[in-house]
């Protein structure tokens, strides 16, 4: 009995907090009072640690950090992972249809039978919905649900400018007694990084900082060490080149948060930023810089996180160290939208972690990466797993210790029970997510 007068009074106070971060929306009778906008910021290849407010000093990102400032942040977001090397696609697709990795079609040109969609829920929720970003490695049929879409051909250096420019024209011509929902996805700061002169000369490669977990090579092949992303650079990796290759990424993120600064302010401008839920993120990070000895995105490593970032009308400023997948950005943008989500949608909405930054998310983090690596992560905890070639190895990580993986624990016997969890963690969660791939089955540990 008194369990049960504890849910109650727990599911009170829960609803009265969704209630408390919710705009203002119209329920039942009485005068219509305006849902919010939303504008999702989508970049490319932009790893977490890239915005100076969350404690990069060398990077030089003002828009950006007025979102955090102004907002709430998640530590721990993560695309799921990919069945390919363009790692792109698949979390686009995930993104927009709310749906796991391998519950997405794999390079689908039309919209499955039945596929949720994000911008069709919108839609029928009463919002005008304009996309603009990059044509190739997107979920192509989910951005041709949109009422405007813009696609956009190649990376230039004025490819930030380019989708900013398109969105100043929707926002001048748009009617504001309807709500936008407008999904903003520019194909930077993904290499070649371009960005106009005055952003280079920010950056002076000498100056710049490699992280603590540099190597000049991987330790053991982890099965996709010759992919596209890791032949951008010489091997083994060089810090002279690292830094140069960290210089104009971080040029080019300069210059996508100066672009995306001209957005809001033009929401501003308009009178409807104090009725806009603005949302940065990435498809995910990279190891651009010689992490782990790698350059790209192949990999599980914490590098690959993106960044998730809300700032708007009753969102508190904080963040929260919850697990969450970006593909739980579907129902939580139905939910500030008051839009129906579809029953078919995997993810779960943030808006609860948004009220309370203590509250958990999901248990764990399952990611894989084609047939030849796995990772599973609890709140402290990871565990992650290759094959290459039938050549198998393990990692095991203390997070709460080690936040750049340089220790790897899998072989002391100290912490043999933490792995065992972990190996029977990471099969369950194999099984719940529908995993087709026989991950290690008839291969050697090395």
């Amino acid at each position: 009995m008194v369990r049960n007068r504890f849910g109650f009074w727990h599911a009170l106070a829960m609803a009265l907090g969704l209630l408390a971060i919710l705009p203002k929306y119209c329920f039942g009778e009485g005068p219509a009072v305006p849902r919010p906008n939303v504008l999702l910021i989508l970049a490319d290849d932009q790893r977490w640690d890239t915005i100076a407010a969350l404690g990069n000093p060398e990077i030089k990102t003002p828009t950006f950090d007025g979102l955090v400032q102004r907002g709430t942040h998640f530590t721990n977001a993560y695309c799921m992972g990919s069945m390919h090397g363009a790692v792109c696609l698949p979390s686009r697709t995930m993104l927009i249809t709310g749906r796991s990795l391998w519950h997405v079609p794999d390079r689908a040109k039309e919209r499955p039978p039945g596929m949720p969609l994000l911008p069709i829920a919108m839609r029928e929720a009463g919002y005008a919905t304009f996309h603009c970003g990059k044509r190739g490695n997107s979920c192509r049929y989910g951005n041709a649900a949109f009422e405007i879409n813009i696609e956009t051909e190649g990376r230039t250096a004025s490819s930030a400018t380019e989708n900013a420019e398109h969105a100043l024209k929707f926002l001048s011509e748009h009617d504001p007694s309807k709500p936008f929902f407008m999904y903003l996805a520019p194909p930077v700061p993904h290499d070649p990084c371009l960005a106009p002169e005055r952003f280079q000369r920010m950056y002076d490669p000498d100056k710049l900082t490699l992280s603590d977990n540099f190597l000049p090579e991987h330790p053991f092949d982890n099965g996709e060490l010759r992919v596209r992303d890791e032949l951008l650079a010489a091997h083994p990796r060089t810090r002279e080149e690292m830094r140069q290759h960290l210089a104009g990424y971080y040029a080019t993120i300069s210059h996508l948060d100066y672009e995306m600064g001209r957005v809001i302010e033009a929401v501003r401008k308009r009178g409807l930023l104090d009725n806009t839920i603005v949302i940065f993120s990435s498809d995910q990070g990279l190891a651009v810089g010689g992490r782990h000895g790698l350059m790209g995105k192949q990999n599980l490593y914490e590098h690959v996180k993106p960044p998730l970032v809300f700032a708007g009308p009753g969102i508190p400023q904080g963040k929260s160290d919850a697990l969450v997948y970006l593909f739980d950005l579907f129902p939580t943008i139905c939910e500030f939208a008051g839009a129906k989500v579809p029953e078919t949608v995997e993810g779960r909405s943030l808006v609860p972690n948004l009220h309370d930054h203590q509250l958990a998310g999901r248990p764990f983090i399952f990611g894989a990466y084609r047939d030849c690596q796995r990772m599973i992560r609890d709140a402290r905890w990871k565990l992650m797993e290759y094959d290459a070639k039938g050549v198998r190895n393990t990692q095991l990580f203390d997070l709460a210790n080690d936040p750049g993986e340089l220790h790897n624990l899998a072989g002391d016997t100290q912490y043999s029970a933490d792995r065992t969890r972990l190996e029977s963690l990471l099969a369950k969660a194999r099984s719940e997510f529908g995993d087709p791939i026989g991950f290690g089955a008839g291969s050697r540990r090395k």
